[in-house]
């Protein structure tokens, strides 16, 4: 700024001495006022994008609409990278502040190509995910039907909860004979999922328990888990996509001060599990603007 202050200056103290004609200063004057507009344009900062992922159809539809604004926000960064571009033309008193910026918005693009193929994947999983959950139903429409089990999306998961009296009798980890022919249906759904995991989580109610095979509730819903385990296996689902985990009481989906609520958390649920990688790569931040 210093230069320009004194090429200003010059300026002034040539046209005071006669020494430039009239178009002389006017193309003077008009080099300053576009130095100044090229300054100006170079000194806009860049908002940040928040992007926000939720589940389900209306996720999706956030996703387009958070894609889109992202897209837009690139077109702009290119426009202003081409325009600081032209200006290194012109511009050489600034050229190490036009360099830096420069950089600057490159480094943003960047990022803001990395927010774009995150957010596809994760719609992509979302969509997958919404496509596996109705697939899921019509398959095994009848045992819903029938009250043996439900389907539904839980903050973000995939899960099927079977209730115990459909698969156990109370205190006891051998599935009843309706249980095996319940959980054989459901081995038969997972097995066309080959790239997809599951984990069975056993569930208790408060009811302390403890004999020569349970010494508490953790012991009783680990054990269950593990035996639907076996059973899946058994029946052909894949042993790298299945594991086991108990809970206990300690998850409970209703009040266990009633019989009812008691009923309820008694339960099996299969869980599929999220797509890791996808969820690992955390949305980068663009650096804030100066």
């Amino acid at each position: 700024m210093r230069l320009t202050t004194v090429s200003i200056l010059c300026g002034v103290m040539l046209l005071s001495s006669g020494c430039v004609t009239t178009k002389t200063h006017e193309a003077t004057l008009q080099e300053l006022e576009n130095t100044r507009n090229a300054l100006s344009s170079a000194q806009k900062t860049i908002q940040e994008q928040q992007l926000q992922i939720k589940q389900n159809q209306a996720e999706i539809k956030r996703y387009n609409d958070e894609i889109n604004a992202l897209q837009m926000k690139k077109k702009e960064l290119e426009d202003e990278y081409q325009k600081l571009q032209g200006s290194l033309g012109t511009t050489r008193l600034e050229l190490g502040d036009t360099q830096t910026k420069l950089q600057e918005l490159q480094a943003k693009l960047n990022l803001t190509e990395k927010q774009l193929d995150t957010l596809r994947q994760i719609e992509a999983e979302t969509k997958k995910r919404n496509e596996i959950y109705s697939h899921f139903v019509e398959k095994l429409q009848k045992m819903i039907d029938a009250g043996k089990l439900t389907v539904s999306i839980e903050n973000g998961r995939l899960v099927i909860n079977l209730p115990e009296n459909v698969l156990f009798p109370t205190g006891r980890t051998t599935i009843s004979t309706g249980g095996t022919e319940t959980l054989k249906e459901v081995a038969d759904v997972l097995k066309e999922l080959p790239d997809r995991r599951f984990q069975i989580e056993g569930h208790t109610d408060t009811v302390p328990i403890h004999n020569d095979r349970f010494a508490s509730n953790w012991e009783l819903s680990s054990g269950r888990a593990l035996t639907v385990v076996h059973l899946m296996i058994d029946e052909g689902v894949m042993p790298q996509n299945i594991s086991a985990a108990g809970y206990g009481e300690y998850q409970p989906r209703a009040d266990n001060n009633t019989t009812e609520g008691k009923a309820l958390n008694r339960r099996i649920e299969i869980v599929m599990l999220p797509n890791l990688d996808i969820l690992s790569n955390e949305l980068p931040k663009l650096p804030e603007s100066k």
